[in-house]
């Protein structure tokens, strides 16, 4: 019953992972609950693949696994039930190792939990406990000499020895060791490719406004419209900057787009409370050179960013907060936003997180780090391939 409920969860982590791969990310599951609950952030990053397959699928086929040793130990007696309850408590132990893994890269690396995958370790470590109660009642009744444990030993270190193997490539693999070329993104990302060449480029953007940050002459310009208050946008915040570890050919210009009617006549509702007030702090603490690391502190505290936490983030921040509580009342911050709020107008921008990448639009951002690392990759290679050639006199 247990190796059934696993597959059956992995089933479905599957068909997430398969319909986040299919559209670029734009599906959105029933487990996306917000900035730090969310199926879809771990499903969408680096280490939800293992040898170029989905981890849930090597999960599906563990469960299966499990429930064939489970139906041997049920069906066959005498040693031979011994030797497959053995072989079913070596699977569970590397099961749980795995388990443990995965939980640790999404609680340590990625910093957001995942439902279906905290329920799918919940039922691997069930699975290790009724595996390793069921050998222990068959111990009982072996012969003296048989070396049940010896045998669950060995098998769980060499397949734990393979595990350490999978982990140190995925540990490697988010740094990228290097630039990509547009070639290597062909071949390990087609589809990805594809989609991105095919994405509209606009005719200009303009060049005013927004928090830069990068050199002006660098050959790569991303533009983003957030919203301080979107999960997605926080989700696009912590992936770019993954991805932006170690460039510094990249000018990066952050404007708000508000998903509130108050601040932005492009939007009927008031889809985020706070939205207006938190772009309008962004704004006053850029005024004061402290913009990038109030950004962080609002992007990890979306369900606090009512008037009193601003003030609060914007001291953490090293900002004089009296002056920044004047600047929340007067005009000037207002102004900043809904001139980044008319530019994205005039740029075509409805939803957040939308970016501009040398002018070509990407609204919902990508799936993954690795995704926006490809997208430089291939903006990297136009750029150089555009540049005027220097000729020998």
């Amino acid at each position: 019953m247990l190796s059934a409920l696993g597959a059956a969860l992995g089933a479905v982590i599957l068909f997430i992972h398969h319909r986040m791969a299919a559209s670029q990310g734009a599906y959105t599951s029933f487990c996306d609950v917000s900035s730090k609950v969310s199926c879809d952030v771990v499903l969408g990053s680096v280490y939800a693949n293992v040898l170029g397959l989905p981890v849930a699928l090597w999960g599906v086929l563990a469960c299966l696994a499990a429930g064939v040793l489970a139906w041997l130990v049920a069906r066959s007696t005498g040693t031979a039930r011994r030797r497959a309850a053995a072989a079913l408590a070596a699977l569970a132990a590397v099961m749980l190792a795995i388990s443990l893994w995965f939980l640790s890269i999404s609680a340590l690396v990625i910093g957001v939990a995942c439902p279906l995958c905290l329920s799918l370790d919940a039922v691997v470590l069930l699975l290790f406990a009724a595996s390793v109660a069921i050998l222990r009642q068959l111990r009982a009744s072996a012969p003296a000499d048989w070396p049940s444990w010896g045998y669950v030993g060995g098998v769980a270190a060499a397949s734990l020895a393979s595990v350490l193997g999978l982990a140190g490539l995925q540990v490697v693999a988010p740094g990228g060791g290097g630039p990509l070329s547009v070639a290597e993104v062909k071949q390990r990302d087609p589809r990805f490719y594809a989609f991105y060449v095919s994405q509209q480029l606009v005719d200009s953007m303009p060049a005013d406004g927004g928090q830069v940050t990068g050199r002006p002459d660098a050959p790569v310009t991303i533009v983003e419209f957030t919203d301080f208050e979107c999960p997605y946008c926080a989700r696009a915040y912590q992936d770019l900057k993954a991805a932006l570890v170690g460039s510094d050919d990249v000018r990066v210009v952050v404007r708000n787009f508000p998903l509130n009617s108050k601040c932005n006549p492009q939007v009927q509702t008031e889809v985020h409370a706070d939205a207006c007030l938190a772009a309008v702090a962004a704004s006053c603490a850029a005024a004061q050179g402290r913009f990038e690391p109030f950004q962080g502190l609002l992007f990890g505290n979306q369900s606090s960013l009512d008037r009193a936490s601003l003030v609060g983030f914007a001291g953490r921040a090293g900002i004089d907060t009296a002056q920044f509580e004047r600047c929340l009342d007067s005009p000037a911050g207002s102004a900043a936003v809904a001139a980044d709020v008319a530019a994205g107008a005039t740029a075509g921008v409805t939803s957040t997180p939308t970016f501009f990448i040398n002018n070509r639009r990407i609204p919902g951002g990508f799936q993954g780090v690795e995704q926006y690392r490809y997208a430089l990759a291939i903006e990297r290679e136009i750029a150089a391939s555009a540049a005027p050639k220097a000729t020998k006199p």
